[in-house]
């Protein structure tokens, strides 16, 4: 009956194995070895209290097993106990020093422990013993890589592989070596041979496989994998969340919503769960329950900001009085700093900069180096205090990380401000050149492609073009209710218009670069009329103006040279970003304004500049003439940032190249030289 018993383990069928192994044990209670393999199996079928009785059983009628102390040493492991562990694996060796399989199982211990002195012990005894057992290899393997040598772990686990291809344990490491190394596909082979030969399916294998298949964008593979998991331990929150935020970006948001409800019933107050969990409800009209669900996790956990600014979102679409709910947030937790810096952040929105300013202080009070509360006291003494707002940039400057680009790009523009404000140009002029070295997160501005590689074809219909740094916020806005649906201003927001003349261009003869048809189509599509529309263009170059011939143009300007110093220091229309050197820039922008003074030579009826630096009224009535305006525009400047015009001469000296390469198109489009 033992070798039933051992031919059923052998083949993973436990169930058997352990029925057989009652059986013997009834028949032969003081037979040691049947009470050792009823230990083995109650093990594997989980009852480790069962398993600890037999295995002390099998110890007591035969003392002198080796094998015996391995196997309850094996136990104390799966229990947590790796100090009765290690003294049971010792007595082990002690009765037979050429147990392989103690010596494997103390390289491990002592590698969990970072004691790689005393692995690397174990394993040269292990060695002596036998140093072609695969197990030894995979533990050689294992000490490669602690010790920092992921080639020789790979070398060691693809020699596990190959001298016993059906080692479970062989084929997951070679699949963590993969997973180490990015290499998916390999690492998904590796990890599912593993779980075909491992009759436990272990759930550390099956989540290395989902990682794998989840690299690899196999979402469908992936969720069965994670759908096994939740199957064999329902409980495992992580699984559940990883699986709702696949379903939610594969657009099944609602599937994924099956996973966070059960989630939050057992933990009302998570808040990753909670924040998946309410944009779904809230995207799907179930906006009570995500009130109920916020309003739960804040009865629970009152004093936490994550949860107070989940509850501010839901605010927002509810149209509720964010100050009542800020007041709340704040009577709950009064020392919290996120939350006075929202109020801070209310009232200047609300254009209170009083307010704004005393909220600030109180939240820096706390926490010295809050990004909004900082950039509110920047803002608040930039004007009359610029020293003060300097020191505040600069206080903030020094407490922030080199990789937070984003924040030193703000904060040197802030500096470069109020140093301009001084009159202390050089300096400021060092800032702006600090802020557009750092990478943006904006776009790129397209390249410039000249009107050769332009395909013949002709439209109707008026373009609007302002370059990069002319703040045109205000005529467009000014053109949205006399204009009505004629004004095209869509071009601007995150969904290209899929006619190719969108804020990502595509080089010529591509299927998506824009022609006169995809601009036609593109408009009629959208229910307008082509000769009625008024289309604001966020890039123009001799491409665009040739591709699409016979359309009227009208061109915001402003001096070229103030255009690049807007666009360095207070961004543009468009929001592209800056090139990292200034002459680069400089060029890109000559390059739009050059063909567009060529297409002024050539069709001068079908151009007009309206120049926003300039006369207000001029510039305003060739706008209202070409648009065809019963009504004056409201504004031909708004509250946009902006330097005041021919501000580009106090740093003449600066960026003399970058003005230089500028200098000749602005002569042409009327400013003068200098």
């Amino acid at each position: 009956m033992l070798a039933n018993i051992t031919e059923a383990m052998r083949r993973g069928d436990y169930a058997a194995a352990l029925n057989t192994a009652r059986d013997l044990v009834a028949a032969e209670p003081d037979n040691a070895a049947a009470q050792h393999l009823l230990g083995i199996c109650l093990r594997h079928s989980g009852d480790l209290s069962g398993s600890r009785v037999a295995l002390e059983r099998a110890i007591a009628l035969s003392p002198d097993q080796s094998a015996l102390y391995f196997s309850l040493a094996s136990l104390d492991l799966a229990q947590g106990n790796p100090e009765a562990a290690q003294a049971g694996l010792k007595q082990s060796l002690q009765l037979d020093p050429n147990q392989l399989g103690a010596y494997v199982t103390l390289i491990h211990l002592a590698m969990a422990a970072r004691d790689l002195d005393e692995a690397e012990r174990n394993l040269r005894l292990a060695q002596r013993v036998n140093a072609d057992h695969p197990q030894v290899i995979i533990a050689e393997g294992y000490l490669a890589q602690a010790r920092g040598n992921p080639d020789l772990a790979l070398r060691c686990f693809t020699v596990a592989v190959q001298a016993d291809p059906n080692l479970h344990e062989a084929q997951a490491a070679l699949g963590k070596a993969y997973l180490s190394r990015d290499m998916w596909s390999f690492a998904e082979q590796a990890f599912s041979n593993a779980l075909r030969l491992d009759p436990t399916r272990s759930l550390a294998t099956l989540r290395a496989l989902a990682q794998a298949r989840r690299k690899q964008g196999d979402v469908e593979g992936t969720l069965e994998v994670l759908g096994e998991m939740i199957q064999r331990n329902p409980a495992d929150l992580t699984v559940r969340g990883v699986r709702g935020e696949l379903l939610a970006a594969s657009g099944r948001a609602l599937q994924a919503l099956d996973d966070y409800l059960p989630m939050l019933d057992q933990h009302p107050d998570h808040v990753v769960t909670l924040g998946f969990a309410v944009m779904i409800l809230a995207e799907n009209d179930r906006l009570d329950e995500a009130l109920a669900r916020t309003e739960t996790a804040l009865a629970r956990s009152p004093t936490a900001d994550e949860l107070w600014m989940l509850r501010l979102n839901i605010s927002g679409r509810l149209h509720e009085d964010a100050k009542a709910l800020l007041d709340r947030w704040h009577e709950a937790n009064p020392a919290s700093a996120a939350c006075i810096e929202m109020i801070a952040n209310y009232f200047l929105a609300r254009g209170d900069m009083a307010q704004a300013e005393a909220w600030a202080d109180r939240a820096l009070a706390l926490k010295p180096l809050l990004y909004v509360s900082g950039m509110i006291k920047i803002q608040a003494r930039l004007a009359d205090e610029p020293e003060k707002a300097l020191a505040q940039a600069d206080q903030m400057l020094a407490g922030t990380a080199a990789g937070n680009t984003d924040v030193l790009r703000a904060l040197n523009g802030w500096a470069g401000m109020a140093l301009d404000l001084m009159g202390r140009y050089d300096e400021a002029a060092e800032r702006w050149r600090r802020v557009i070295a750092l990478p943006g997160n904006q776009l790129p501005p397209p390249l410039q492609v000249p009107a050769q590689f332009a395909a013949p074809g002709e439209i109707d219909g008026i373009l609007v073009w302002a370059p990069a740094g002319v703040r045109a916020e205000a005529v467009l806005g000014s053109l949205v209710n006399p204009l009505g649906s004629r004004l095209r201003l869509d071009r601007l927001g995150d969904q290209a218009p899929g006619d190719g003349f969108g804020m990502v261009r595509w080089p010529p003869g591509d299927a998506e670069a824009g022609t006169a048809d995809t601009w036609t189509q593109g408009v009629i599509a959208a229910g307008r009329v082509p000769a009625e529309v008024v289309d604001f263009l966020p890039h123009l170059d001799g491409y665009t103006l040739a591709s699409l011939r016979g359309a009227r143009v009208l061109a915001l300007l402003a001096d070229p040279r103030d255009a690049l110093l807007n666009w360095m220091v207070h961004g543009s229309v468009q929001e592209f970003v800056v090139a990292p050197e200034a002459a680069m820039a400089a060029d890109w922008l000559a390059a739009s304004l050059e063909a567009l003074a060529d297409h002024r030579d050539a069709h001068p009826d079908k151009v007009v500049l309206a120049r926003l630096d300039g006369d207000a009224a001029q510039a305003a009535a060739a706008i209202e003439t070409l648009l065809g305006l019963t009504e004056p525009l409201v504004a031909l400047q708004g509250d946009a940032s902006q330097f005041p015009a021919g501000h580009w001469r106090n740093y003449a000296g600066q960026f003399t190249e970058a003005f230089a390469r500028l200098a000749p198109v602005a002569v042409r489009l009327g400013y003068p030289l200098s």
